[in-house]
């Protein structure tokens, strides 16, 4: 399934210097994770001096698998490497926060109910239910 990653320097968000944000596609699974992680090592290789803080958008993304998870984790050491935390945004219920709680994601990367608390720092304070 085509993607496309969309880089932002966060328009109409609270104004947070050095903070990228990368708008995830509807879908992510084995037919595009791989594509997408190169996609996003390249974004943060463009913005490497620019950032410090990279969000991850899932507020848009209705479907992930395992391949989801993988992208996460190996996107989160990516960035580690270059000075970058990255953090998530995945509004409540659904499949997406369901994976990154199973997976235990959400112990390594901070997990936000928004863009906005994302941005801010706001983290939401989720149990381990599914």
């Amino acid at each position: 399934m085509p993607f496309r990653l969309t880089l932002s320097d966060l328009p109409g968000l609270p104004h947070r210097p050095r903070c990228t944000l990368l708008v995830m596609p509807r879908e992510i699974d084995i037919a595009n994770a791989d594509a997408l992680y190169g996609a996003v090592c390249e974004a943060v290789d463009l913005r490497r001096d620019l950032t410090d803080v990279l969000v991850l958008d899932f507020t848009g993304t209705s479907f992930t698998d395992s391949r989801g998870a993988r992208l996460i984790s190996a996107t989160r050491e990516y960035a580690e490497r270059a000075g970058i935390t990255v953090r998530l945004a995945v509004e409540e219920g659904g499949v997406v926060r369901r994976v990154v709680t199973l997976t235990g994601v959400r112990r390594d990367v901070p997990v936000f109910a928004s863009v906005a608390d994302a941005v801010a720092g706001e983290e939401e304070r989720w149990g381990w239910e599914a």
